[in-house]
């Protein structure tokens, strides 16, 4: 239907391709009808029905469960002429013939970059569509139904262009980029690799990655850190399969720079000195329904002093010039901490906050929730309760539990004051007991470390009969945590032991978020899951930590430091706030801030401590 009404709407006539032609549907065809009634809508909407809309088109009918563990994504026209320009740029620049370039994207869909290459490249040279298929294309696809689709795609180009033949060479495969030899495509092994390299490598986050990538990724050195994203990998695969002084260039998520699992990128990439020229778009989205902070990566395989940095909006682009961008020395540039590429006065006002004070993890503990990884089991929101039971629905049914083995829990990513915290307070199932003892073990700031274990299941049964029948009818989906590979002491506690022994005042925030929310809570045997608190025995040091982290100040830390996700979100994990320094206020300070209410004063106040011009953090 697509490649018919393709042709129907330009006019054009097949002769001799074989594939375009088993393709197109016969004028005696049942399918006629829909055939004109599509090209009819067509009409409606478009005045022309071009190339570019026939790549968007394949990228649409992707099925959605495709594109989750595929990471397929249209990639616009601008974006990849731009990319295909730079770096053929860089090779038309240092080569005095041509002829022989090699043209490689190892993700490469439906073959959008293949047409970006062709429209300029063809213009440089002599050579006919069917040659530069045969000897300068090379393209990789996980997805058989991804290579078809290029293939088609790049006949009908080829048709466009008055070259009708039988049938083209191409040189586009089927594989896993993770572990396919390109050493066995002889013109890349004879050119000891590829001289132009571009993509848009797949979206795919690490726990979407299929089984068979699973077992590939320890090949590659960037993934021996934290849980690596998949497209994390195509910086080493790409970069070790160029030639020497061959250019890579990659339309990518920007969270390498900053991220846990992107150290081993960082490293890889500070290790070889590569000249690295980064576009940073900050938070402005390019991709239609994935909301993700993205860049444009152009990396030669030649050495370089560090990392040609500037931030673009994605349409101004082709005004960039060599002094639009300014040179970040890897000298200057952390691998564990992440790359800060912002100009020079934000790098100097992060590293003097950072330099204030005590580092907020000398003073206080920073801890991870409960992590039952069943929440849905263990976890509810009472709709009655008695002097005994708990009452809540699962599905239609009516379920009671005892009152004496559930325990109160929250959920600091959807908690924003403590107005909330009643409202959102909700029932965990605890099939542990608490051992006692005088000897307590202490934290800093005194906060006690309690000794919990799971109940003995005869004890659990007895004291406890419904709780316990209503996890028994739960068993087998509690079985399945961890996949299924891992054997619990007892079936019926938590996936995790995390979050269990943590007693004293809390100051609940959440995994990530838009802003700075940190909510103080009294009740010592409090819980929480999906997110973190900071816990003391001591609440009056926890007030005033709570109005410095709902500053400007620190948000503008973590805005800079921090991995961003969707929707101008970025992560509060620990390895990102942790460093962040905390003034040394005297008693008078604590009092003033303590009784203050406007955040704007305290914002003020802050920044004169600090010594940081408000003008800097101020549009934060």
């Amino acid at each position: 239907m697509i490649v018919s009404s393709f042709l129907v709407f330009n006019n054009l006539k097949v002769d001799h391709n074989k594939l375009i032609k088993s393709l197109i549907i016969a004028s005696n065809s049942e399918e006629i009808e829909s055939l004109n009634l599509f090209v009819e809508i067509i009409s409606k909407y478009k005045e022309d029905y071009k190339i570019e809309d026939l790549i968007e088109l394949f990228e649409f009918v992707i099925s959605p469960a495709d594109k989750e563990v595929n990471g397929a994504v249209y990639t616009p026209k601008y974006i990849r002429d731009y990319i295909v320009e730079e770096t053929s740029h860089q090779y038309y620049y240092e080569n005095e013939s041509i002829e022989n370039v090699r043209f490689g994207d190892i993700s490469c869909g439906c073959g959008g970059f293949f047409i970006s290459f062709i429209d300029t490249y063809k213009q440089k040279t002599n050579k006919s569509l069917f040659e530069i298929y045969r000897d300068n294309i090379f393209g990789l696809d996980i997805q058989s139904y991804s290579i078809d689709r290029s293939i088609i795609l790049l006949s009908l180009y080829a048709i466009m262009q008055g070259e009708d033949v039988k049938a083209f060479d191409f040189n586009l495969f089927v594989g896993n980029a993770l572990n396919f030899d390109w050493a066995k495509v002889s013109i890349i092994n004879e050119n000891n690799g590829f001289d132009i390299l571009v993509g848009n490598p797949p979206y795919v986050g690490a726990s979407k990655i299929d089984d068979e990538s699973k077992q590939l990724l320890s090949n590659w050195s960037v993934s021996k850190t934290g849980k690596p994203d998949l497209y994390l990998l195509f910086f080493q695969i790409g970069l070790e399969l160029l030639a020497e002084k061959g250019n890579l260039g990659y339309i990518t998520m920007s969270s390498f720079s900053r991220s846990l699992n992107g150290i081993g990128v960082r490293k890889y990439i500070q290790d070889n000195m590569y000249a690295f020229k980064y576009i940073d778009f900050g938070s402005i989205q390019i991709f239609h329904g994935r909301r993700t902070y993205t860049c444009i990566c152009i990396i030669s395989k030649k050495k370089d002093s560090g990392i040609y940095y500037t931030k673009s909006s994605p349409d101004g682009i082709f005004n960039l010039t060599s002094k639009s961008f300014k040179l970040i020395p890897y000298a200057n540039l952390n691998i564990k901490k992440g790359w800060i590429l912002e100009d020079s006065i934000i790098e100097s006002t992060l590293k003097k906050i950072e330099k204030t004070g005590s580092s907020l993890d000398s003073i206080v503990e920073i801890k991870n929730g409960i992590a039952t990884l069943r929440n849905n089991i263990y976890v509810f929101k009472p709709i009655n309760e008695t002097n005994e039971y708990y009452e809540f629905y699962e599905k239609d049914e009516k379920v009671r539990i005892e009152k004496e083995i559930c325990r109160n829990i929250i959920k600091p990513s959807i908690l924003k004051s403590e107005d909330e915290i009643e409202s959102l307070m909700e029932k965990i199932i605890f099939p542990y007991v608490t051992i006692s003892s005088n000897q307590a073990s202490l934290f800093k700031n005194n906060q006690v470390n309690k000794e919990i274990i799971p109940m003995e299941e005869e004890y659990f049964k007895q004291n406890f009969p419904l709780a316990y029948t209503y996890l028994y009818g739960h068993k087998q989906e509690l079985s399945k945590r961890d996949k299924g590979n891992r054997i619990y002491k007892k079936w019926f506690i938590y996936g995790r032991s995390q979050g269990l022994t943590l007693y004293g005042y809390k100051l609940l925030f959440p995994y990530i978020s838009d802003k700075p929310y940190f909510v103080y809570s009294d009740e010592k045997d409090l819980f929480y899951y999906n997110g973190f608190s900071i816990l003391s025995k001591n609440p009056n040091q926890l007030k005033i930590l709570k109005k410095i982290l709902q500053s400007k100040l620190f948000w503008f830390y973590v805005k800079h430091i921090s991995r961003p996700y969707e929707n101008n979100y970025y992560s509060l994990g620990k390895r990102y706030i942790r460093n962040f320094g905390v003034y040394n206020f005297s008693e008078k300070d604590q009092k003033w801030i303590d009784k203050q209410s406007d955040q704007s004063l305290i914002d003020s106040f802050l920044c004169e401590k600090y010594d940081i011009p408000l003008e800097i953090i101020k549009n934060i």
